[in-house]
């Protein structure tokens, strides 16, 4: 925790020297700076997701350093089999992000060094106990041959995963579908390029990754091939935020080579003010069953009807084994309210409601729940 403090202090004084070194994106050398309050946060982002991972890529300064970490309080309520119910509330941080990014004219470096439990899901004991322990969540280099390319290698983003989060930008309250079930993840060892469109009509991306994520060891001789594309038709008026998302993963999984493929299709409103989107994802493979397929449906919205006041919604429907009998599909809800105290500092109170199938509750103990959380969410 020491390390930890540390790496925070360090990071948060760094960031604030680069803050005070650069003139906001946009910004005309000399001009006052735009009063806070007078700011909408992801004006900046029309017709196009936010970055995977936020922390240091709010100025134009030629080294970044920046942090993000997500703050919470939960009360969790349990239904088990008949009318047992059991309750349970923690305090928890789940995402604890330092990062410093460098640029020189066509090449650029990120590195993003996250704070995680050191003991898996379901296990007692990890490193001390249960500590928080240090790992690299981004590490890469990235170069543009020409301006409307990219090309990076290293621990980098996917390319379906941070789609998701980055149009809907209320990962503070929850992961997307994909990820939280473990059929994707947000990042991974690899190479990616993304190409501009021109006019602002979109990207589009492929990749090569181990396919294991970036949190776990490479166990088979395959690689994952992604392919992305963004497409908004109408960029040139008052649809721009209007878009068209699709990906598919070639991949395998496990000392098997297990079938880990995933198509994705989607629509998306990214506005301001007003950002949304509808997902669709089936999925040939799950863990190490090559021939088990999935289901994955996720619509949401993000409004901020005034500035600092901030409103969510999400619904994801997840059908964990397609066919199977009896039924095995777990729905989750989220509403979720919040208001803006400051630019870097956002709060929410969101409620979650969980409902599985019988079998899905029977595989999945603790899945029908109730939860309320009140979260803090800091960014530089």
């Amino acid at each position: 925790m020491r390390l930890l403090s540390s790496i925070a202090i360090a990071l948060a004084l760094l960031a604030l020297v680069a803050r005070a070194g650069a003139q906001p994106k946009g910004a005309d050398a000399g001009a006052p700076a735009e009063p806070a309050e007078e700011r909408i946060v992801g004006e900046g982002l029309v017709g196009r997701p936010a970055p995977p991972t936020e922390a240091a890529t709010r100025t134009d300064a030629q080294v970044r350093a920046g942090l993000e970490v997500f703050a919470q309080y939960s009360y969790r309520n349990t239904g088990g089999p008949g009318d047992n119910r059991t309750w349970f509330h923690v305090f928890d941080v789940p995402r604890v992000h330092g990062a410093i990014e460098g640029s020189w004219e066509r090449a650029r470096g990120r590195v993003v060094i996250e704070a995680v439990r050191s003991a898996s899901e379901g296990a007692l004991l990890g490193v001390a106990g249960d500590s928080l322990v240090l790992r690299v969540r981004e590490g890469y280099g990235a170069y543009r041959p020409i301006d409307a390319l990219e090309i990076a290698a290293g621990v980098v983003p996917t390319l379906t995963v941070p789609e998701l989060d980055g149009t809907w930008m209320l990962r503070a309250v929850a992961p997307s579908g994909l990820e939280s079930s473990g059929l994707a993840s947000p990042a991974d060892l690899g190479a990616r390029a993304s190409f501009e469109l021109p006019a602002g009509h979109g990207r589009l991306s492929a990749g090569a990754f181990n396919g294991e994520g970036y949190a776990s060891r490479e166990l088979n001789r395959g690689k994952n091939l992604e392919g992305a594309a963004e497409i908004h038709p109408l960029a040139s008026g008052a649809l721009r935020p209007l878009g068209v998302f699709g990906s598919y993963t070639s991949g395998s999984t496990g000392t098997t080579l297990a079938r880990a493929d995933r198509a994705t299709g989607g629509l998306v409103w990214q506005d301001a003010r007003v950002r949304g989107g509808a997902f669709f994802t089936y999925a040939w493979g799950v863990a190490q069953l090559g021939t088990q397929r999935a289901i994955v449906a996720s619509a949401f919205v993000r409004v901020e009807p005034v500035r600092r006041v901030l409103l969510g919604a999400r619904a994801d429907h997840v059908v964990r084994d397609v066919g199977g009998e009896p039924r095995d599909a777990l729905t989750t809800l989220w509403i979720a309210g919040g208001y803006r105290l400051a630019d870097p500092l956002e709060t929410f109170l969101a409620l979650t409601r969980a409902i599985p199938t019988t079998r899905a509750q029977n595989e999945l103990p603790g899945s029908n729940l109730w939860e309320l959380r009140l979260i803090g969410r800091v960014i530089f």
